[in-house]
């Protein structure tokens, strides 16, 4: 008698995941990559064998991505997770037939650990702790000497409900459109850096400064780490240009530090950093702004009201019942017509901690660039040591150079990497 294949479990996508498969073409996809540089060569048998060990902890990445008949959503993969060698390309559309459907990449070249995640399974932060698990368990099996696990997920634990919810559901609360300012979220158009789009694909810039250094800099201005680098970029940018529009930085905060959750999903909402030339005029002004706008603007208040809007946009009844045929479509005219509402985008993931003996140097953090948004730049610290990536899809360099010499001026050494 033939036995009945287990039901494959299926898993809705959050809220803010929604929209990203159906924008996405096979030239244009929303990644980001995630990069672990380790004190030795990388092993990929290894590695492969960590991947499997650390992947079934994390169910909602354990996935693959089907169509359904208003949206799309995931489904239970159980295909074996492939790790390959790097090609050397930066954030590459994702071929799904090529990882066994998983909607990420994990790959390996020289002393790195590369993942590369398509942005409708997770944000920053919860990649940030599959790459943990993944670099610790890898340590363990090549026979490293760690001591503890400390800082790493239960990799013994079973996942937890609350690790595979839509936080932004848990938390939503019913509000009027009259509540949000929806002409403030969309902002003006801004300024757009120049550049030549590079035929050869993306490519990157990574510097290391001292965390104590910069630290003492942002302090010594009354800013915090993401403030400083925000108002030095945006300085930056209009040295470079000397536009007459506004310089607007969109910056990612993390909701879980507002709103209690595990989740292992996207949780998080941006805050438009919007800098006007006639309003700033020295690198302290820019410091200044970003430091004002940020305390304004990333409150829970402010947090709740936006991610409510997209809630409730989504719980809308046409949006409900229109086939995903039709969003995909009407997502691509609109896209067509859309202006970009940003300058650039920084996001700083904060401070990774693994237990000694895992071997991991630092982390290096690509965000997704296009032809509209050129140049965009990650920030994570290790140890005493904050490494920035410039990622752009541009030949030019000019505006790693400036930031950088901005940097200088204020006594920051940034050592390329």
């Amino acid at each position: 008698m033939k036995k009945d294949k287990p039901e494959l479990k299926r898993y809705r996508l959050d809220v803010s995941a929604q929209f990203y498969p159906i924008i996405s073409t096979k030239k244009a996809q929303s990644l980001f990559r995630l990069s672990a540089v380790m004190d030795k060569k990388v092993d990929g048998g290894i590695l492969q064998r960590a991947a499997e060990d650390v992947l079934v902890r994390f169910p909602t990445f354990k996935v693959r991505l089907k169509k359904g008949y208003a949206w799309y959503y995931f489904e239970e993969n159980t295909e074996r997770v492939r790790v390959t060698p790097s090609t050397g390309e930066l954030l590459r559309p994702i071929d799904m037939k090529l990882t066994a459907g998983y909607p990420f990449r994990i790959c390996y070249e020289g002393d790195r650990i590369e993942f590369e995640v398509f942005h409708a399974v997770c944000d920053g932060m919860a990649a940030l702790v599959f790459l943990k698990a993944l670099v610790y368990r890898y340590a363990v099996l090549s026979g490293a000497p760690v001591q503890g696990a400390e800082g790493v997920i239960d990799l013994a634990g079973l996942p937890s409900d609350e690790e595979a919810e839509d936080a932004f559901y848990r938390y939503y609360r019913p509000i009027r459109f009259g509540e949000v300012d929806l002409k403030g979220l969309m902002g003006e158009l801004p300024l757009l850096l120049p550049g030549t789009i590079a035929e050869e694909g993306y490519s990157a810039d990574y510097r290391a400064v001292s965390s104590s250094a910069m630290a003492a800099a942002a302090k010594s201005m009354g800013a915090s780490f993401t403030a400083f680098v925000s108002g030095a970029l945006a300085y930056s940018v209009e040295k470079l240009t000397r536009g007459r529009k506004a310089v607007v930085i969109m910056v990612p905060v993390n909701l879980r530090s507002m709103f209690p959750s595990k989740t292992l999903r996207n949780f998080v909402n941006f805050v438009r950093l919007v800098f006007r030339p006639k309003e700033c005029r020295m690198l302290a002004d820019y410091v200044r702004s970003a430091s004002e706008q940020l305390k304004a603007k990333a409150t829970k208040e402010e947090m709740e009201k936006f991610f409510a809007t997209t809630v409730r946009t989504e719980k809308s009844l046409a949006l409900r019942i229109a086939p995903l045929w039709f969003k995909i479509l009407m997502a691509r005219i609109f896209r067509f017509f859309l202006k970009s509402r940003q300058t650039m985008i920084f996001s700083n993931v904060g401070k990774v901690s693994l237990p000694e003996g895992c071997g991991l140097k630092r982390v290096l953090f690509n965000l997704n660039v296009s032809k509209t948004s050129k140049v965009n730049v990650g920030m994570v610290t290790v140890g005493g040591e904050t490494t920035v990536s410039f990622t752009r899809s541009i030949t030019e360099t000019e505006l790693e150079r400036e930031f950088f010499r901005t940097l200088s001026e204020l006594g920051l050494t940034a050592a390329a990497i």
